[in-house]
C-alpha cells in the first residue's frame, strides 16, 4: 500500500512515510466496515489514502478546522469521522457495488 500511496497517490502526501500504513489500515478498517466486500482495485486503494489522509490530518487538530488568535476565535468541522469516510468511499466506490445499500451512518 505504501507503494501506491507514493507512486499513485502522495503527489500531495501528507502522512510522513514512516507511519502512514498506520494510518492506512485505520482507515481500510473503516472502510470494510461500510462494505460488503473491499475490491482489490486502483480505486479501493486511492479511497483508502484519501481516507488515510482525512484520519491523520484530523487526529493532529482535535476537530478544528479554522483558528484565530487575535479575537479568539474557534471554527470546528461539520460532521463524524464515519459519515466523512463513507462519503470519500462513496466516491470511490459506489459504482463497485461493494458499499453496504443499509444506513451506515445511524448509530
Amino acid at each position: 500500500m505504501l507503494e501506491f500511496y507514493i507512486r499513485k497517490y502522495g503527489k500531495n502526501a501528507e502522512i510522513p512515510l514512516d507511519c502512514f500504513e498506520l494510518w492506512a489500515e485505520r482507515a481500510k478498517t473503516y472502510i470494510e466496515s461500510l462494505c460488503t466486500a473491499l475490491p482489490d482495485s486502483d480505486a479501493a486503494k486511492m479511497c483508502i489514502c484519501e481516507a488515510a489522509e482525512l484520519l491523520y490530518t484530523r487526529s493532529d487538530r482535535d476537530g478544528i478546522e479554522s483558528e484565530t488568535n487575535d479575537g479568539y476565535s474557534v471554527k470546528y468541522e461539520k460532521g463524524d469521522i464515519k459519515t466523512a469516510v463513507y462519503e470519500i468511499a462513496k466516491r470511490y466506490l459506489a459504482s463497485s457495488g461493494a458499499l453496504y445499500r443499509g444506513d451506515v451512518c445511524d448509530e
